[in-house]
């Protein structure tokens, strides 16, 4: 079954007025032919009725006399003044027959009474009965039948018009239907691109020209007028994550300083299981509060490389050492042949990308047990991938999951975190001029790859 609300607001447009046209037309048309028709079967009943009242006149002295053959030939007569009167009587004021004729090859027709003044129409013929008056009084009636030989061919011209009308007023409708919503539809759709733009490149700074007065225009003004909050609502947010994040910075750091002095002059090891504790949990704050930094300074344009020569392979066995450290339910091997490449990058960035990825990749595979690095070298790039087996994504997530704050409701589940590492790696790597994307399937693991240009 069609459903409306899946039609489209030009489309929509296009068919109401075409169909509201149709319907007017329709209307039209039938009152046109509706009109002509009754106008036709007036003029009939004028003509037929006067020929009866003639008839009728004409026939006194015959029935006075009883002069069936004179009255006879007078109703034959009609057919020569009235070719369409197909039968004819006369009945005496008593209601019984006194002269009828029959046009040839057509059967007679019996008139029954009461024989008063008046019509009756059928689909084809018309039916009069008119009494014959002198001086008041009554001597019968002349019955005319009468075959109503043009309605068929008046309602066959109609209908003929009406339809070549018809068909034209709906061609009319349908172009100035299709010039018309253009001034609906285009700007609508104008709009839902640059909403498309927006949700896509979070720029909210893209503005929608504003058109007119009317409904669209206010749509479009209250639209830019949105747009202008959330820039500004996100600048005060991201000022506050800059302030609240640099501000927690230094206690933290002061905190950290005093529990390592702490653990390291401690020698009770129950304490020293409670200290390690509070590290862990400094640590895991320090870093949230660096990814926080990280997006205030990217959100800011204020995120500075140091571009230097780095040696691709040194760094990665160097990353892979360190998260290897840090894990003891996987063990992470790295796959494919040695770059032997040196890239033009910033070397803390990049091992913060190479880091985050491993970390993820054991983080969401907590029933994996290996990880995969690999390096593949071409002539102009060299493509760095991490690959685990743990919950995968769903495709819908493959391009959200680099975004601001996203978390993947099915892979997120039960794991803690803002959605942040994905996000400051997809700029650092943006910033390399580089590329950076994921292949997934829900329950079969991930690949995060990334692409940084060499230079020998």
């Amino acid at each position: 079954m069609l459903n409306i609300r899946n039609i489209s607001i030009r489309n929509k447009l296009i068919w109401m007025q075409v169909i509201t046209a149709m319907l007017v037309l329709g209307l039209c048309f039938a009152a046109f032919v509706i009109s002509d028709i009754k106008g036709y079967k007036e003029r009939e009943l004028r003509n037929i009725t006067s020929i009866a009242q003639v008839t009728g006149t004409n026939s006194i002295s015959a029935i006075q006399f009883l002069d069936n053959d004179a009255a006879t030939k007078n109703l034959s007569n009609l057919e020569r003044v009235q070719e369409d009167i197909v039968s004819a009587s006369i009945f005496d004021k008593t209601g019984n027959l006194f002269a009828s004729a029959t046009r040839p090859g057509v059967e007679p027709y019996v008139f029954y009474a009461p024989f008063t003044d008046s019509y009756k129409f059928d689909d084809d013929y018309l039916y009069v009965y008119k009494s014959i008056y002198k001086n008041n009084e009554l001597f019968g009636t002349v019955c005319l039948k009468a075959e109503l030989s043009q309605l068929e061919q008046i309602k066959s011209q109609k209908f003929q018009i009406a339809a070549v009308l018809l068909l034209l007023g709906v061609a009319l409708a349908f172009l100035f239907a299709v010039i018309n919503q253009q001034y609906i539809s285009k700007p609508l759709l104008s709009l839902v691109k640059v909403m498309k733009e927006v949700r896509r490149n979070e720029n909210y700074t893209t503005q929608v020209p504003v058109e007119g007065t009317d409904e669209i225009g206010i749509l479009s003004l209250e639209f830019n007028n949105l747009m202008d909050q959330i820039i500004q609502s996100n600048q005060k947010k991201d000022e506050f994550i800059g302030i609240a994040s640099h501000e927690l910075k230094t206690p933290l750091t002061s905190a950290k300083g005093f529990l390592e002095l702490l653990n390291s002059i401690e020698q009770d090891q129950q304490n020293k299981l409670f200290i390690n504790k509070a590290l862990n949990s400094i640590n895991k704050l320090q870093s949230l509060i660096y990814d926080l930094l990280d997006v205030s300074k990217i959100q800011a344009g204020q995120l500075q490389l140091d571009i230097k020569e780095l040696d691709i392979d040194k760094l990665i066995d160097e990353c892979v050492q360190e998260a290897q450290i840090s894990t003891t339910t996987h063990i992470i091997l790295r796959d494919g042949a040695m770059a032997n490449s040196i890239v033009f990058a910033d070397k803390n960035r990049i091992e913060q990308v190479i880091i985050n990825l491993l970390s993820n990749a054991i983080k969401y595979s907590p029933k994996g047990e290996k990880i995969y690095l690999h390096t593949l070298r071409t002539a102009s790039k060299i493509t760095v991938s991490v690959q685990d087996f743990g919950v995968g994504l769903p495709l819908s997530d493959h391009e959200k999951i680099f975004d601001r704050f996203y978390r993947s409701k099915e892979k997120d589940s039960g794991i803690s975190g803002f959605g942040l590492g994905l996000y400051i790696c997809a700029q650092i790597i943006k910033r390399h001029n580089g590329r950076i994307w994921v292949e997934s399937r829900e329950g079969s693991g991930s690949i995060f790859y990334f692409e940084l240009p060499v230079y020998n």
